[in-house]
C-alpha cells in the first residue's frame, strides 16, 4: 500500500472560509503550490456545503463585528481564547449539525490529504477523523500570528504555523508540541522574488482596506493631503462602496493617486510600493514580509490582528498609527531613512517558501497515513 501510494499522483482537498480574504489567499497559495510539484488540488469554500442561512451568518458576523463593533470583537475573542468545556461542546455539535454535508462531499472526492486555512473545517472533520469516518489525514493551516484556542481540534494530524507564537498558543491550548510544525503562513511564491526597491526619487505608498474593503481608507487616504513627492495605489477590495469613497478623498484632498478595486496580482502591486499601509490581517502582513516591504498599520481591530501587530512592530517591521496620522508617520520614516532598515527586518521575517513546506507536511502526512 505504501509503495502504491508513493507512486499515484496524490490528491488534495484544500478548505478555506471566506471569513475575510486572507483564508482564501492562503489556500490559494497552497493549490498553486501543489500544481506547480504536479500534485492534485481543489479548492473549496467549506461554507458552501453548510445552510444557506448558516453561511451567511457565520460571514457576516465576522465581517459586521470586526467593522462596526471592534471592541465588542475583541472582548469575544479574549474570552473565547480558552477551553471551555461547555462552551466548546456546544460549538462542536452545531458545526457538525450543519457541517454533515460537508463531511458526505470530502468522503466523495476521496483525497489523499484535506487541509484546512480555516478552524470551522476542522471541527467538522475532525470528529470524523477521530471516529474513523473519515481516512484521510487532517491538515490545519493558522493563518494569523497567534492561535485561537478554537484552532485545537481533536482529530487533526498536523498544524502549520508561523514561527514563535501560534505555536506556543496550540501547545496551551493542548495540542501536542510534535504535531506543530513551524513552517510560516503561506503566500504564493511570487512575493519572495520581488527585489528591494531604491529609496531615491517619488515614494510609492500601495494602501489596502482588505479582500472585503474594511478599514478607516477615507480618513487614511486625506491623511496624505499636503505631502509632497509621493504617489499611492489604493486597493479597495471587492467593494465598489469603497472605491467610491476612495476617489472622492483622493480627489479632495489632490492627491497622486490611482484607485482601483479588487487586484489580482498583488505581487505586482507590491513591488512598485516602498512601503504599505493597511490592516494588519495575517495574509497581508505575512505577504509584505516574503517581499520586503515595510508597514504602518492603521485600523487595527482587537483581537488576531492586534497580535499581528504586536508581532510586526516588536520584530521592527511595522509601525502603527492611528489613521488621521498615517500620512505623517509615512513621511517621517522616509525623512529618517528608516524605512530601508524595516524592509530589511521584513524580509528576515518573511517565510515565502511556507506553501511548499506546507505541502511537504501534508504529503508526509499521506505517506504515514499508508503506512
Amino acid at each position: 500500500m505504501l509503495q502504491e501510494t508513493e507512486t499515484m499522483t496524490p490528491r488534495i482537498l484544500v478548505l478555506h472560509v471566506p471569513a475575510g480574504g486572507g483564508h482564501r489567499a492562503a489556500a490559494q497559495a497552497l493549490v498553486e503550490q501543489a500544481h506547480d510539484r504536479g500534485v492534485e488540488a481543489e479548492l473549496c469554500d467549506a461554507l458552501h456545503f453548510s445552510p444557506r442561512w448558516f453561511a451567511a451568518g457565520y460571514v457576516q458576523a465576522h465581517l459586521r463585528s470586526t467593522e462596526h463593533a471592534p471592541s465588542l470583537y475583541g472582548l469575544g475573542y479574549r474570552r473565547l481564547d480558552r477551553r471551555h468545556p461547555i462552551a466548546d461542546g456546544v460549538r462542536r455539535r452545531v458545526d457538525r449539525a450543519v457541517g454533515g454535508e460537508l463531511l458526505r462531499y470530502v468522503r466523495a472526492r476521496r483525497p489523499d490529504v484535506v487541509i484546512a486555512t480555516h478552524f470551522y473545517p476542522l471541527s467538522v472533520l475532525g470528529a470524523a477523523r477521530l471516529s474513523g469516518a473519515l481516512d484521510a489525514p487532517l491538515v490545519g493551516v493558522v493563518t494569523d500570528f497567534a492561535a485561537h484556542a478554537w484552532w485545537a481540534e481533536p482529530g487533526v494530524d498536523a498544524y502549520c504555523t508561523a514561527p514563535g507564537g501560534p505555536a506556543l498558543d496550540l501547545a496551551r491550548h493542548g495540542v501536542p508540541p510534535a504535531h506543530i510544525a513551524q513552517t510560516g503562513i503561506p503566500v504564493r511564491e511570487a512575493f519572495g522574488r520581488i527585489p528591494p526597491l531604491s529609496h531615491d526619487g517619488e515614494l510609492r505608498v500601495l494602501v489596502t482596506s482588505g479582500g472585503f474593503g474594511i478599514g478607516p481608507l477615507a480618513t487614511t487616504l486625506r491623511s496624505f493631503a499636503g505631502f509632497a513627492n509621493m504617489h499611492l495605489t489604493v486597493v479597495c477590495g471587492a467593494s465598489e462602496r469603497r472605491v467610491s469613497e476612495a476617489r472622492r478623498a483622493v480627489a479632495k484632498a489632490r492627491l497622486s493617486a490611482q484607485v482601483i478595486g479588487f487586484e489580482k496580482d498583488m505581487p505586482a502591486r507590491l513591488a512598485e510600493a516602498h512601503v504599505l499601509v493597511g490592516k494588519p490581517g495575517g495574509l497581508t502582513t505575512s505577504e509584505a514580509l516574503a517581499a520586503g516591504r515595510p508597514m504602518v498599520i492603521v485600523g487595527t481591530c482587537p483581537g488576531q490582528e492586534q497580535h499581528n501587530e504586536e508581532w510586526l512592530t516588536l520584530n521592527g517591521a511595522a509601525v502603527a498609527a492611528r489613521a488621521e496620522h498615517a500620512g505623517a508617520r509615512v513621511s517621517w520614516l522616509r525623512q529618517s531613512g528608516q524605512l530601508a532598515s524595516m524592509a530589511r527586518a521584513a524580509r528576515r521575517l518573511g517565510t515565502p517558501t511556507a506553501a511548499r513546506d506546507i505541502l511537504d507536511v501534508a504529503l508526509a502526512g499521506i505517506v504515514r497515513n499508508a503506512a
